[in-house]
């Protein structure tokens, strides 16, 4: 029993000779070099201890391997030498019209101006609190009418309108008009 408690204390004995507070701590290895930052260190310490007065201020004191403002700078690039550039003819091809879609691939605008039978300006959805002057800030994020008028669908539509893109009701917003894709292409 008794070589059972010295077994149980002596775990306790060797974490107290380790000496961690006793002064040496690695991370408070600048505090013992001698330096204006060491007895700045020392005496910080000191006053978190309620030994010793707070310092007034802490010293600046460059790293022993801080690099020069030449180092820092560096070696200007060379600039490169004279560079010759060719020319190669271009021979001009004939322009082909592009394939019409087949009618089972009808694109997403085409069939939203067949789908929605009034013209710009004609109210069919109902709208309140939304600006005129707010839509016309919000299509200057668009590139384009068509890409304006094609995220209006995909985010919902004129029944849902969460962007305020159409504040006068007719589902077309930035100037968008459907009255082109509704004529027949044959």
């Amino acid at each position: 029993m008794r070589n059972l408690a010295i077994l149980g204390l002596a775990p306790l004995l060797a974490l107290a000779a380790c000496g961690e507070n006793t002064g040496w701590n690695p991370n408070y290895s600048a505090m013992h070099n001698g330096s204006r930052y060491a007895e700045y260190l020392q005496q910080r310490e000191q006053a978190l201890h309620g030994r010793g007065p707070v310092p007034d201020a802490i010293p600046v004191q460059l790293p022993v391997r801080a690099p020069t403002a030449a180092e820092i700078a560096g070696v200007p690039a060379k600039k490169p030498g004279q560079m010759t550039v060719t020319t190669r003819p271009v021979t001009a091809r004939p322009a082909t019209a592009a394939p019409v879609a087949a009618s089972g691939a009808t694109p997403v605008l085409v069939r939203y101006a067949h789908q929605e039978s009034q013209n710009p300006g004609q109210t069919k959805y109902p709208r309140s609190g939304v600006s005129a002057n707010a839509a016309a800030r919000a299509c200057l994020a668009f590139p384009s009418v068509n890409a304006a008028q094609t995220a209006f669908i995909a985010a919902g539509g004129p029944v849902i309108d969460p962007r305020g893109l159409d504040p006068d009701g007719d589902g077309f917003v930035c100037g968008w008009d459907p009255r082109p894709y509704r004529q027949s292409r044959l």
